[in-house]
């Protein structure tokens, strides 16, 4: 079946202080010369001269909005969305270089299947050290421990089998689209996460709403990922890397479990795995010489099994 190249489609690209990065990215994207494509950067509010770049270098290709104050992924994607004129949305981090038919697949597999509320492409790590590995061909939780739940992470591309070429997957990291009404039924991200599990979240929440949603192996995007200047690369392994991050890491996993586990699955969270996560990932803190990661992590724990408990902190 071949896709409809009428159908518009706007990629949301949020960006923080990565004037090169993000360029590359955006020119990857007009790159697959879809006919109705419409390309939105959203600047957290960078430092840099990353709205001076983007503005030299695509001018009216891209339409290019800045927040107010830096306010984190939720927030920079419903802004993206608010503007958006496509029926479908492709929220896509800028670290990415995506392959010339990424949309036409993407768009293809709506067509197939009615009941589809999300398709991401299949990430492909293409970093040092880490480079044509897929990131997951599908991604989920444990209800009872909170922890990720990935199917074949880190496999070797060249161990990719043929078939299936569509896997199943409750949510995607790094890249997905979406058919506007779909983001519209589902209220698009929750900002009380702030960063961290949003994007979680709102798989789930699709998910919830009776639709499917997939990892296509036919849809590719090459991810490069991004270690900060001063960033402990085993910490930006884990996604602990700054304290606020870190304490939203914590706090939102506990937030996360409130909103899509049962009872027995939030005590289970709560009273047993996030404390021997913190542990975990405070030890592992320390052992890199980061009292304020580990600091940050206790406390985003705390706050998070005091909301569960309805104790105002």
């Amino acid at each position: 079946m071949s896709c409809n190249p009428n159908l518009s489609i706007s990629v949301i690209i949020p960006t923080y202080n990565r004037a090169e990065m993000v360029c590359r990215c955006v020119r990857s994207v007009l790159d697959t010369e879809w006919p109705s494509l419409e390309v939105i950067v959203v600047d957290d509010c960078s430092p840099d001269d990353t709205g001076t770049k983007v503005k030299q270098s695509f001018g009216e290709a891209v339409r290019y909005i800045r927040n107010d104050k830096n306010s984190f992924q939720a927030v920079s994607r419903n802004n993206g969305a608010k503007i958006a004129t496509g029926d479908y949305l492709f929220f896509l981090d800028d670290d990415n270089i995506v392959d010339k038919d990424i949309l036409r697949e993407l768009s293809k597999a709506f067509e197939e299947n009615p009941k589809l509320g999300l398709a991401a492409p299949m990430a492909v790590h293409m970093r040092p050290g880490k480079s044509n590995i897929i990131w997951s061909l599908g991604s989920d939780f444990n209800r009872w421990t909170s922890q990720p739940k990935d199917h074949c992470p880190n496999l070797p591309i060249a161990e990719l089998p043929e078939t299936p070429k569509a896997y199943p997957t409750s949510y995607y990291p790094n890249g997905f689209m979406v058919p506007r009404k779909v983001f519209d039924e589902v209220g698009g991200f929750d900002e009380k996460y702030v960063q961290i599990f949003e994007e979680s979240d709102f798989g789930w929440n699709i998910r919830e709403s009776g639709y499917d949603a997939i990892v296509l192996t036919t849809a590719r995007t090459e991810h490069h990922g991004f270690l900060e200047p001063g960033c402990v690369p085993e910490l930006r392994q884990l996604g602990i890397e700054k304290p606020y991050r870190t304490y939203c890491f914590a706090r939102n996993r506990l937030r996360f479990a409130q909103k899509h586990f049962s009872f027995l699955q939030i005590l289970s969270v709560a009273l047993l795995f996030a404390p021997l996560s913190c542990g975990y990932y405070g030890l592992v803190a320390l052992k890199n010489r980061r009292i304020d990661i580990a600091w940050a992590y206790f406390r985003g724990t705390l706050v998070g099994i005091l909301k569960l408990l309805a104790i105002r902190t």
